[in-house]
């Protein structure tokens, strides 16, 4: 369907004139504007009003929040956000840091803003500048440089842009974004950005005292290694790391695994250090990674059992992003116990994993394109959704840099997500490459509506906007066991398979021992597993991820579920064998 892009004056008026209540409108009367006068009211009610920013827009990005203070009455809060979330001045000359002020009760931006930002690593000034902005939502540009001999850091920073009449501040007109330039975020550690608001609602209006916040940004660690393949077949594969550095890095290429350490603070009070967060950027021609398989992560050899990302979203490479929060990380701690609550590293496997099964959406367009919208089925309702949005032209070739929009809607037609893009010169999401990735908070079980619509290519919109619409349902299908995990997980396992498996973790008997109890489980068929067609136990070694599985397992310090994930994988592999 071929469509206009229509706005409902009277009711955007009705909701306190929140722009992010615009409604992307089909009504059958076709009351209409014209994208120019879209774009006008657009830049209108951003100088005017005051405006609400979809939480669907912060999305590939590094970013903190500070605590609310009182402003008139007013809880205030400020936000900064850096992207790309992976940034390192080697990969990428400038990157774009959003400073957002709003009211965190209605999460709507406080408009006609005075920044002054001072942007810290460690003890030395490296920024300070005032900045204004008309929508509360101020973007810099950030161009790091090397070389500084100024022990002063920020005598080394330059400011480019148009400052503005009244506030006399750097400010952004159009698309054009004010620039910091400087030993700005060149470098790998934490950099502490300290707000002060001294005016807001009016570019002549201050505030009766500076408020003050304070937030930080993470520049990750980018270490770079070589792998070298049985074929003599040589792929570079970085690592950014966002905590400590990575050691001790090898890849097993029987078993398709990146290993590696990295230091760990498993102290309950501090929060932020025994966060992990990784960033494992391979090319795009390697053999292992690739789209359409899961990512499996292990931590000490205990399976995290929920899945990881592999972006795709980039042309020359693909990125397993690894995240796991504090406290997701001391369950393991309480899993592992006295085990290594003394070392301060911690083992990570990464592997490839089975094939994922992914839904797929199909939508046409009257302009001949199409998209396809992708996600893991195995993903449930109550989390975010990575959602891959594919562009094709009406020969089936990619389309790089189409703007589009998008809505999700329940049963009931209660939009639950949207986004509509950013800027403030065109409407929609800019596709790059081809390919678009973010995720969308799908709150429940049931059937949902997607929305796609067209809005233009290359930051020019469409004179006519083109949508189409597919209906999808969202089951937590997790909570369903299959028949193999039933088999595996039900049945009543002899208690001297689980002395053997103990024995084993100790080396007290050998590998072929316990083997031998794994073999009779699947003769007496206590337990079903997958079993490779190329059986051969003594071409392979047995993980120590398994072995310490068993150990624990013995020890009931994991279920027999847990236990049943590692003899799962010796039957993949071929290391478990029947006669």
């Amino acid at each position: 369907m071929q469509i206009h892009f229509s706005v409902d004056l009277r009711r955007f008026l009705s909701v306190n004139l929140k722009i992010n209540h615009l409604q992307l409108c089909f009504n059958t009367h076709r009351v209409s504007i014209t994208i120019l006068i879209l774009k006008l009211s657009l830049l209108v009610f951003a100088s005017l009003f005051i405006i609400s920013i979809s939480p669907a827009y912060a999305q590939h990005h590094s970013g903190s929040l500070s605590p609310p203070v009182d402003f008139g009455g007013m809880p205030v809060a400020l936000s900064s956000i850096l992207s790309p979330e992976d940034f390192t001045f080697e990969d990428t000359k400038s990157a774009n840091l959003s400073i957002r002020f709003f009211d965190s009760q209605t999460d709507v931006n406080i408009t006609s803003v005075t920044y002054r930002i001072q942007i810290f690593q460690g003890d030395d000034l490296v920024a300070n500048e005032y900045f204004y902005d008309e929508d509360g939502n101020l973007d810099l540009e950030v161009r790091p440089t090397t070389g500084c001999k100024n022990q002063e850091l920020w005598k080394c920073t330059n400011y480019f842009g148009e400052k503005h009449p009244i506030a006399g501040a750097y400010f952004a007109r159009g698309d054009s974004r004010p620039i910091i330039e400087g030993p700005v975020f060149g470098k790998s550690g934490q950099y502490d950005v300290k707000v002060s608001i001294v005016g807001a609602t009016n570019p002549k209006t201050m505030t009766t005292s500076d408020l003050h916040f304070e937030t930080f940004l993470l520049i990750p660690e980018k270490q770079s290694f070589l792998i070298q393949t049985a074929n003599a077949e040589e792929f570079p594969i970085s690592i950014k790391s966002f905590d400590s550095k990575i050691n001790n890095f090898a890849f097993d290429e029987e078993l398709n695994k990146i290993s590696y350490e990295t230091s760990i603070d498993w102290n309950h009070d501090k929060e932020h250090s025994s966060n992990l967060k990784h960033a494992i950027h391979v090319q795009k021609d390697f053999p292992v990674f690739k789209q359409g398989h899961d990512i499996d992560l292990f931590i000490e050899g205990i399976k995290i059992e929920r899945p990881f990302l592999l972006d795709v979203s980039s042309p020359d490479e693909n990125v397993i992003r690894i995240e796991m929060p504090h406290e997701e990380i001391m369950s393991i701690h309480d899993k592992l116990k006295e085990n290594i609550i003394n070392q301060n590293t911690i083992k990570v496997d990464v592997l490839s994993g089975a094939e994922t099964q992914l839904n797929t959406l199909n939508f046409s367009f009257e302009n001949g394109f199409a998209t396809n919208v992708t996600w893991n089925s195995q993903l449930k309702s109550g989390q975010d959704i990575p959602f891959t949005f594919s562009f094709l032209d009406a020969n089936n070739n990619p389309v790089d840099d189409l703007l589009f929009a998008y809505s999700i809607t329940d049963s009931d037609g209660n939009e639950i997500w949207t986004n509509i893009g950013q800027s403030q010169t065109f409407l929609g999401i800019v596709a790059q490459n081809e390919i678009h990735r973010e995720s969308a908070l799908i709150p429940n079980d049931g059937n949902y509506e997607f929305t796609v619509i067209l809005t233009g290519q290359g930051k020019t919109n469409f004179e006519n906007f083109f949508t189409s619409k597919s209906d999808f349902e969202i089951a937590s299908f997790h909570s369903l066991k299959t028949e193999k995990e039933v088999s595996s997980t039900n049945a009543e396992i002899p208690s001297w398979i689980k002395n053997s498996a103990g024995w084993w973790a100790e080396d007290i008997v050998g590998d072929d021992e316990f083997i031998q109890s794994i073999q009779f489980l699947i003769k007496e068929k206590i337990i079903s597993i997958p079993l490779s067609k190329e059986n051969s136990f003594n071409s392979q070694e047995i993980p120590d991820w398994v072995k310490n599985n068993a150990g624990w397992w013995s020890a009931d310090l994991i279920s027999d579920g847990e236990f049943m994930k590692g003899i799962e994988f010796l039957g993949e592999q071929g290391i478990i064998k029947i006669n």
